[in-house]
């Protein structure tokens, strides 16, 4: 059978194909309550069943969201490991919303066209389904090139410990493998695929101040504003030990911070020379809201900032009274939840230890870090089959990708290429938009075409591979 033929099979079968992604789409399954968490896990599993694999359900520790997992063996000569999430982030405030978060309500959204509304469809739940209902075709078919590894998280937004577990406990099985594929909506606004080899690393942490015997501040409750005359604040203290961290342009100043910063490779450069003739800045920015850039220069010396070097952020600040009206009170307490984008070869226990040194050599010893589950960076070189792949399924469909270097955002995919051995990639047509945001939405054209290029991938990885044996 050919790829048009199979492509055709998802024409056929598209009515069906959207109805089962919005039934798993309806199912909430927010990692940072649990709300849906078991059923969505198992609907997940069911999926996977019906390509004639057999789910388990792995957990990493007693409240771990489970991990599913599942080997689809067809005599195939090369196996895949694809990598998916389940989980979704919290809806927010549901009165941002136009549609219900988990209706899976298709409306009309200009300039696209019919667009799906759901928590979670663009990041990546639709897009779990997606693929799996791909490889159901190919399976239907007789036409699976691959025998596959699925490792379906259900911890990815907690930076969960179940993936890393299950990695770790089956590293000699899984690193047999001989790509690992994580498919998603890669499409731009303007409709042009995106392709990364690599992400940052995340590292993500709490700075915490308080009264203290040292420091002073309230040390048995909040106390009244009048107080602050004479009462040290623990909110100006944090406020103040957090400004030093970056410059009046937000750049990161921690000391010793860019020490283990690596140059770009030559390699690496030529793709952001290609990249910027067709990168389109003032596209990208109005993708995201914003209404202008904080860095200046040429359209390659932004993009070089942008992928090859770290940030920090601040993702949130908890202190005193936050509601709406008047309560004049001093906090005793202050809290700043922030990340730090970490890139080769810059290390998680390094950059925590940097904070750390930076804060006390300016006097905030005070100053608690409370650590979460990190990612570490990831890297796949552009030679690797699977990069071609993924390149070439792009053009099979008519569209020249945009090739980035690495991908400014995190993903657990270090656990394949650092830890297993096995280069991976992450590509697909469709677009989507929104993440994390209310009205978070997926093309439905797109969805399709989703599907369509899963196949490709597929079949492209092993036409480029199959020369190599």
């Amino acid at each position: 059978m050919t790829l048009e033929k199979l492509h055709g099979k998802i024409d056929k079968s598209w009515d069906r194909h959207l109805s089962e992604t919005r039934r798993l789409l309806r199912m909430p399954s927010i990692s940072m309550t649990g709300e849906g968490i078991e059923e969505s896990a198992h609907a997940v599993g069911d999926m996977i069943s019906k390509l004639g694999a057999e789910p388990k359900l792995f957990r990493g520790g007693k409240k771990s969201h489970p991990l599913v997992t599942g080997h689809l063996d067809v005599g195939a000569e090369k196996t895949a490991l694809v990598y998916g999430m389940y989980d979704v982030m919290p809806v927010g405030d549901i009165g941002e919303w136009d549609h219900p978060p988990f209706g899976a309500t298709i409306v009309r959204k200009k300039p696209y066209g019919e667009v799906l509304v759901n928590r979670g469809v663009a990041n990546s739940k639709g897009a779990l389904a997606g693929s799996l209902l791909a490889m159901r075709t190919m399976v239907e078919n007789d036409e699976m090139p691959m025998n596959v590894h699925f490792l379906i998280e259900g911890e990815e937004e907690l930076g969960g410990l179940s993936l890393p577990k299950y990695v770790l406990k089956n590293k000699e099985k899984l690193s047999k493998a001989d790509a690992a594929f994580t498919f998603d909506y890669g499409e731009n606004a303007e409709g042009v695929p995106v392709i990364a080899f690599g992400m940052k690393g995340c590292v993500y942490f709490d700075l915490e101040a308080e009264g203290t015997e040292q420091t002073g501040g309230p040390m048995e409750g909040e106390v009244h504003s009048s107080e602050a005359v004479w009462i040290h604040s623990p909110v100006w203290r944090l406020v103040h030990a957090i400004s030093t961290m970056v410059d009046e342009n937000q750049q990161p100043t921690i000391d010793g911070l860019w020490d283990d910063v690596l140059p770009p490779s030559p390699e690496d450069l030529e793709l952001v020379k290609k990249l910027a003739k067709k990168f389109d800045p003032d596209a990208y920015r109005r993708d995201l809201g914003a209404s202008k850039f904080k860095i200046e220069g040429s359209k390659e010396e932004m993009l070089k900032k942008y992928i090859f070097e770290p940030s920090v952020n601040i993702d949130g600040l908890l202190a005193g009274f936050t509601e709406d009206g008047t309560k004049t009170v001093l906090p005793p307490r202050a809290k700043a939840k922030i990340d730090i984008r970490i890139v080769p070869d810059m290390t998680i226990e390094k950059t925590r230890a940097k904070v750390m040194d930076h804060l006390k050599k300016r006097g905030f010893t005070d100053v608690k870090m409370r650590n979460y589950e990190d990612y570490p960076w990831s890297k796949v070189s552009p030679t690797a089959d699977v990069s071609k792949a993924c390149v070439e399924a792009m053009r099979y469909h008519g569209k020249e990708p945009e090739v980035w270097p690495m991908h400014a955002g995190s993903a657990p995919y270090y656990l394949f290429d650092q830890v297993l051995g096995v280069p991976w990639t992450c590509a697909g047509l469709g677009h989507g938009g929104r993440a994390h945001a209310p009205n978070e939405f997926a093309v439905v054209k797109g969805m399709k075409d989703f599907e369509k290029s899963v196949i490709t991938v597929f079949w492209k990885y092993s036409e480029i591979s199959s020369k190599h044996v």
